[in-house]
């Protein structure tokens, strides 16, 4: 069946309003505004119970993902001038609290976007996280990876205090390789109009000014997934919790039974008392009969399976002496959440690797400019086995001193430079100009001699 352009509309616009609907509610509950899984009379006790989960899932993936700095070079053991030009745009943006934000970001929205804005800084472009409810793409029908049109839209206050809504197509032209940027305003609810202060932006470039990528990959569906589309299970957690609070609110004490008395004959507040009828007074306590054990176990149960399905290990100090776990079994332990990230380090990578091949073309050094990255191991630090491994590998010449010391995030240039610093400190404090010299000579640098004093 072929769809008219009516069709064809309604249904994108069905799924946009589903896709907006989704990031709503993992927004939500990121914030730990869950739905209440028990009704609240009036005046009753609100007994609703969140234990949010999910804030922990989007969290500890953005750590894994992003919680050590991943760096990059175009060149292998050299400096080049447009590494330099990325690590001065890197740097104005806070890079790293940047790439947090972004896999926050894409955690919680299951994509993430970014877009470049140049202003003439210098050549150092702005790095705006886009929110993603804002953007909506549209991809020819029989590719889903060509994109011609970034639809950017939001509602904003005018300086007039009017609700306005602005709206930026970015389109590609019908010859695939130049782009064009229009901006629209629409106020009150009127019809959409050009921008009356800036209806067009000249965009000199042949890709887009937006990046965009799954954060974890989604056969078939531009849009990639969020890591909290479980969310049936996080209402099942809060469920069976709010229902345990509200047991014990109304049975966790004990409850006074009187029998064959009245009110009078009692000395304490009558609302506290259950009175029965009956010939032979007795008074006794009514408690519970159960610590609710099966109950907390299976609360205990749904919580480790919200934590699997995310990859995130139990580590429960009573079941597992994290302490006493070499680096070798912390590989084990967080097995899923470290294959997890892998697939994160690949979609987020290539987001990466194209935004600094855009940034070097608009900072004059061509389209050409392909790095690659390296990133480090998000488990805690084991020293003793990190110490044996880099010492293997060096004196097995299977890796370079630079290796090592990138793989410890450290910069190799500053860290050399200190190095034959404090080796040249050494040898003149020793007194060892002539091995001095000779170092100076096979690095290239030169020396200035020491002037000698005029005598006046």
């Amino acid at each position: 069946m072929t769809l008219s352009a009516y069709q064809f509309e309604a249904r994108q616009e069905e799924e946009r309003s589903a896709r907006l609907e989704a990031y709503k509610r993992h927004w939500l509950y990121y914030l730990g505004q869950h739905e209440k899984q028990l009704a609240v009379r009036q005046g009753q006790a609100d007994d609703n119970v969140v234990i949010n989960l999910a804030r922990i899932i989007v969290d500890k993936g953005a750590a894994f993902l992003f919680g050590k700095e991943v760096e990059w070079e175009l060149q292998e053991g050299e400096r080049t001038p447009e590494e330099e030009y990325l690590d001065n745009v890197w740097q104005r943006n806070r890079k790293m609290t940047f790439l947090g934000k972004l896999g926050t970001s894409g955690g919680i929205y299951g994509h993430e976007f970014l877009k470049i804005v140049p202003d003439g800084i210098e050549r150092l472009p702005r790095l705006v996280n886009l929110e993603p409810e804002n953007v909506t793409v549209f991809w020819d029908g029989d590719d889903i990876d060509s994109v011609w049109r970034y639809r950017i839209e939001y509602a904003a206050q005018g300086r007039d205090g009017r609700a306005i809504t602005r709206r930026q197509d970015i389109e590609r032209a019908d010859n695939g390789t130049n782009w064009t940027i229009t901006n629209w305003i629409a106020r009150g609810g009127e019809r959409y109009i050009p921008d009356p202060v800036q209806p067009t932006v000249p965009w000199p470039y042949p890709f887009a000014p937006v990046a965009d990528a799954q954060n974890l990959p989604l056969p078939g569906a531009y849009y990639g997934m969020s890591d909290l589309d479980d969310g049936d299970l996080q209402d099942a957690i809060n469920y069976n919790a709010s229902k345990i609070q509200r047991i014990l609110r109304y049975h966790a004490h004990p409850k006074t039974i009187a029998k064959g008395m009245g009110s009078a004959d009692i000395k304490i507040n009558e609302d506290d008392v259950v009175i029965l009828p009956g010939q032979d007074p007795n008074m006794w306590n009514l408690e519970m009969q159960s610590d609710l054990g099966a109950a907390l176990t299976f609360l205990d149960k749904l919580t480790r399976w919200e934590l699997a399905q995310a990859g995130i290990p139990d580590l429960d100090p009573v079941k597992v002496n994290v302490g006493a776990l070499s680096g070798f079994a912390l590989s084990i332990l967080y097995g899923d959440l470290l294959e997890k990230t892998e697939l994160k380090r690949r979609t987020y990578g290539d987001l990466i690797i194209e935004t600094n091949r855009r940034l070097c073309v608009i900072g004059g050094f061509g389209d050409d400019n392909i790095c690659e990255l390296h990133w480090q191991s998000p488990l805690p630090n084991d020293t003793a086995s990190e110490q044996l491994r880099d010492q293997f590998e060096l004196d097995q010449e299977l890796a370079s001193k630079e290796t090592v010391q990138i793989r410890r995030g450290l910069d190799p240039e500053v860290e050399n430079e200190r190095m034959d610093a404090e080796s040249r400190a050494r040898d003149v404090a020793e007194g060892n100009v002539g091995a001095m010299l000779l170092r100076e000579w096979e690095t290239g640098r030169g020396i200035e001699r020491p002037q000698r004093p005029v005598n006046g």
